[in-house]
């Protein structure tokens, strides 16, 4: 069977999509990262996938969102070492000798070029969701970048997607694909056969369940406005509608009014902020913002707590180290300690 490689910017239900590969009999790992309230089902991410391309990410996008290791600002080049191929293929053996065969991790979407190179004939399942539903989504889950750069998400919602739309343009069709996530999971009956069918796997009877619409925001109140997006932000929206072209469930372009040019570098959080004005979408946003305030307040609070207890430990530490230091310097001076001022017994 193909590897399968499931694709997709944070916050577009890749790991609801994730779960359904798996439940359609793709393993796709064995030391999975724990749920979280915001995904209370897990999050089907595999450690090492994780650490490697963060360290990518690092490496190759110095700039990135405030408070946000893994959400690049600006989309580059990213030039691969015979060692990031060699450790690639690691991580991919070592997966496959767990049983698995598929991974999913948001952060793959920045590198699927590498991963296409290594694993030649993957297969590739992108999970697609509106610019600005995502950024709805980081809203309500409260990121802390937002207070600090309000257009972060949907500039990095771009980079992950130009790179997915890079690779793609250079697939044959039946090697991938696109899947409209607000679309798809309204009828995940609909979802789960267009999947098999792509997998070429056999539908089990739990993989029904695997996707449950009543569990996901579809952000239904900002869906006419999404219409006119591209009037503001017109990079992400074109970005957008090219990969909607794809789209398994309707591959037709949306009905959006003409791209305009791309608006000058800096302007996107003004740009941001006038479509919601414009829309009657800023007082929700606004709201959002707020309540996001006391989650950033309760991880301040725990960041401080965790600061306070890394101090103690290093105090222990500390004393420990000095306590030993002084047993040493006293075995020293033992051991120095001229042979004739030592007391022998007879």
């Amino acid at each position: 069977m193909n590897p399968v490689i499931v694709l997709g910017m944070h916050r577009s239900g890749t790991s609801a999509m994730a779960r359904l590969v798996n439940e359609l009999g793709v393993n796709v790992g064995t030391n999975l990262l724990p749920a979280t309230e915001s995904n209370v089902h897990g999050h089907f991410e595999e450690a090492a996938f994780i650490r490697f391309h963060d360290a990518l990410i690092a490496r190759c996008f110095p700039k990135r969102a405030p408070f946000c290791e893994w959400l690049p600002l600006t989309n580059t080049e990213v030039v691969y070492t015979d060692a990031d191929r060699i450790e690639a293929r690691a991580i991919w053996n070592a997966h496959c000798t767990s049983g698995s065969n598929a991974w999913k991790d948001p952060r793959t979407s920045l590198f699927v070029d590498l991963w296409l190179e290594v694993l030649a004939h993957a297969k590739v399942i992108v999970c697609l969701r509106h610019p600005y539903q995502v950024h709805l989504s980081f809203l309500r889950r409260g990121e802390p970048f937002l207070h600090v750069d309000y257009s972060a998400a949907i500039l990095g919602w771009n980079v992950y997607n130009q790179k997915i739309l890079k690779v793609i343009n250079s697939l044959p069709q039946d090697r991938f694909m696109v899947v409209d996530v607000d679309a798809a999971f309204r009828d995940p009956r609909q979802l789960t056969e267009g999947l098999a069918h792509f997998l070429g796997v056999q539908i089990t009877s739990k993989a029904f369940d695997a996707v449950a619409p009543e569990a996901f925001h579809f952000e239904d109140d900002a869906r006419e406005a999404l219409g006119h997006f591209g009037d503001f932000l017109s990079e992400a929206e074109a970005t957008y509608r090219q990969l909607k072209q794809f789209d398994f469930l309707n591959r037709i372009a949306l009905n959006v009014a003409p791209i305009s040019s791309q608006i000058p570098i800096g302007l996107e959080e003004a740009r941001l902020i006038e479509f919601e004005e414009t829309h009657g979408l800023r007082p929700k946003a606004k709201k959002m913002l707020v309540r996001s305030i006391a989650v950033d307040r309760q991880r301040l609070t725990a960041l401080y707590q965790q600061a306070v207890n890394i101090g103690l430990e290093k105090d222990r530490l500390i004393e420990d180290l000095s306590r030993l230091n002084d047993c040493l310097k006293r075995r020293i001076t033992d051991v120095e300690r001229p042979s004739d001022c030592l007391v022998t017994s007879r």
